[in-house]
């Protein structure tokens, strides 16, 4: 099975273990990943690797200063993992990744890209975009969302062999 970095906006505050992501780990279960393919062969990281906070219940999105002093970081964990394939989650994950402003996540959602993830690995890599799995977002809610969501889910699959 292919090695695969999933990169979100941020860490969440509490994080029991490394693959604690409850949300997403039940679409990866959806396709039949079991607990131990995801353990080893699967790393969750983020832009930032600490919570940023949270104002009136909703997370807050990271400045593109605190981005910034977390590249080091970033650059150092998918080179030290050497993945194959990149999974963005969310918008703003998906737009560091790609180097492009997104403004609407169906245009992405469901389709591969071969770039050179984030600038920080000097070659082209797959790149599966997720939406954001959490309960805050009713983007993979929508009918037609979720077919695009179906769709990238089974371009991962089909991609881990």
């Amino acid at each position: 099975m292919k090695r695969v970095i999933f990169i979100g906006q941020a860490m969440p505050r509490h994080k029991l273990h490394p693959h604690h992501w409850p949300s997403l780990n039940k679409w990866l279960y959806s396709i039949g990943l079991t607990d131990t393919q995801i353990a080893n062969n699967f790393l969750y990281t983020a832009l930032l690797d600490y919570f940023p906070g949270a104002r009136n219940g909703s997370h807050l999105v990271p400045t593109s200063a605190e981005i910034q002093k977390e590249r080091s970081r970033l650059t150092k964990t998918i080179r030290d993992f050497h993945p194959e394939t990149v999974v963005t989650i969310g918008k703003l994950s998906l737009a560091y990744c790609l180097r492009k402003r997104v403004v609407n996540l169906r245009d992405f959602i469901g389709k591969t890209f071969a770039v050179d993830p984030y600038g920080l690995v000097g070659s082209d890599l797959l790149v599966i975009p997720l939406p954001h799995p959490s309960g805050a977002s009713t983007w993979s809610h929508k009918p037609g969302n979720k077919r695009l969501l179906k769709k990238a889910l089974d371009l991962l699959k089909s991609n881990l062999v």
